[in-house]
C-alpha cells in the first residue's frame, strides 16, 4: 500500500470517528434533555395573561379551552374525529415529568404521523406561562401542530383534571397516567407511563381506537348516562341559587312593613 493511500484510510478513519462522536454527544443530549434551547427573547405570546382564565364558569367540564406554547388559544372542540393522548407535568419538576415527556416523544414520534394529537397541560400554570412552555416544549418537539403544551388558570385545570378527565390534579401534583381519548371526546382508558404492560395495552388500544368509524354502543350508552348526570347536577346547582335568591327576596320583604311607619314620621 502506497504512503499516500495509507495517509486518505487514516483520514477516512479520523472524520468517521469524529461523526460517531457527534451522533453520540446529540444521542446523549436527547436523551437527559439537556441540549441546547434557543429562545427569540423578543418573543411574547399572542393572547394576554388575562385571558388565561378562558373557559371557567362552566357547572361541570366537558370542554375546555388553554393557551399553547404558541401564545394561542387552544380549544378541546379541535380534537373532535381525532384520537389523542393527554397527561399533566409542571416544567420546573427536575426529573419525573422529563422522563414522562421523554416517553411521549417516542409515543409522538411513533403515532402522530398516523393522526394522533398530544396534549400536555402543565399543573403550575402561575409560573408555566406560555412564554415559559414556548422554552421548555422545544426540548421535546418542534412540532407545535400536533403536540401542545397547555397553561392557564390554575383552578380552572384542576377541575379539568377531575372534571373531564376524572384523575388527580393539583398544584404541582398529578398524576402518573396518560389518559387516551377517542374520537368522540369519551376517555377510553388511563394507562401509567411507567408501567411497560400498560403503555402496551395503550398502543394496541390505540391501533383500534384509529380504526373505529363509528362510537362504539357501550360508549355511547356511557356518554348519555354522563351527560344526563351533568344535566341533573346543574339542575340542582340551579335549584340551590334560585333557593338562595327566594329567602333573600323573602328576609328582604319581612322589613318591608315598617317603611310607611318612617314615611309617616317624617311628614
Amino acid at each position: 500500500m502506497s504512503k499516500s493511500a495509507g495517509f486518505f484510510i487514516a483520514l477516512m478513519m479520523v472524520v468517521a470517528g469524529g461523526l460517531l462522536l457527534v451522533k453520540l454527544l446529540t444521542n446523549a443530549n436527547h436523551q437527559t434533555g439537556q441540549g441546547e434551547v434557543v429562545v427569540d427573547p423578543e418573543w411574547q405570546p399572542k393572547i394576554s395573561p388575562t385571558d388565561y382564565q378562558t373557559g371557567i364558569g362552566e357547572p361541570w367540564v366537558t370542554e375546555f379551552e388553554l393557551v399553547d406554547q404558541q401564545g394561542e388559544a387552544f380549544s378541546s372542540k379541535s380534537l373532535e374525529g381525532k384520537v389523542w393522548i393527554a397527561s399533566f407535568f409542571f416544567a420546573s419538576c427536575p426529573a419525573t415529568c422529563v422522563q414522562q415527556n421523554r416517553t411521549k416523544q417516542s409515543l409522538h414520534e411513533a403515532w402522530a404521523r398516523k393522526g394522533v394529537k398530544f396534549i400536555s397541560i402543565t399543573c403550575d400554570a402561575e409560573n408555566d406561562t406560555p412564554r415559559r412552555l414556548h422554552e421548555y416544549s422545544q426540548k421535546f418537539t418542534t412540532d407545535h401542530a400536533n403536540w401542545k403544551f397547555l397553561s392557564g388558570d390554575g383552578g380552572f385545570i384542576n377541575r379539568i383534571g377531575s372534571e373531564f378527565f376524572r384523575v388527580s390534579v393539583g398544584p404541582r401534583t398529578h398524576t402518573d397516567s396518560f389518559a387516551l381519548v377517542d374520537k368522540w371526546g369519551n376517555v377510553r382508558g388511563t394507562y401509567n407511563w411507567l408501567d411497560k404492560e400498560e403503555l402496551s395495552s395503550m398502543n394496541q388500544d390505540l391501533v383500534t381506537l384509529l380504526t373505529e368509524e363509528n362510537e362504539p354502543e357501550e360508549w355511547t350508552k356511557k356518554r348519555m348516562q354522563l351527560e344526563e348526570q351533568i344535566a341533573q347536577f346543574t339542575n340542582q346547582e340551579q335549584n340551590i341559587e334560585e333557593e338562595s335568591e327566594d329567602s333573600s327576596d323573602i328576609s328582604d320583604s319581612s322589613e318591608s312593613p315598617e317603611a310607611p311607619e318612617k314615611i309617616k314620621e317624617t311628614e
